[in-house]
């Protein structure tokens, strides 16, 4: 599919969602979200509608966690100005949920410095003894 295609169908789905009930919207999220940043481009402007807001927050957490975290964490706290203030806890959470799918399998650190480990003496698995 071609890139006028690629855009007739986000816009197709776009106009899905921000036509549907508010029930039936959520259903779009993971299409739209598909579409990267394209998908956060097409749903920005519903960052600031008091009906559309927490669906456009939910986009952009998508797209974050699926793979453009630094794009939608750079959108989300620009939107905190614009967004209703219903919403403001819902960027939160997304801001937070994109964090975290950023950094899957970071372990904890502990605090100070790294213990030290004794260096082994001989490396191979058969154990030494005295010749006889």
């Amino acid at each position: 599919m071609g890139k006028i295609g690629v855009m007739m169908e986000l816009a197709t789905l776009l106009h899905q969602a921000e036509t549907a009930s508010v029930d039936k919207r959520i259903e779009r999220r993971d299409a739209i979200a598909a579409y990267g940043s394209r998908a956060i481009d097409g749903v920005q402007p519903w960052l600031a509608s008091p009906s559309l807001a927490a669906f456009a927050i939910r986009v952009i957490e998508r797209v974050g966690s699926n793979g453009e975290p630094v794009l939608a964490s750079k959108v989300l706290r620009s939107a905190r100005s614009k967004a209703p203030s219903a919403v403001s806890a819902d960027i939160d959470w997304a801001l937070k949920q994109i964090k975290v799918q950023s950094h899957p399998s970071a372990p904890a650190r502990p605090h100070g410095p790294a213990p030290r480990v004794a260096p082994r003496a001989h490396l191979s698995s058969a154990p030494r003894g005295r010749a006889r």
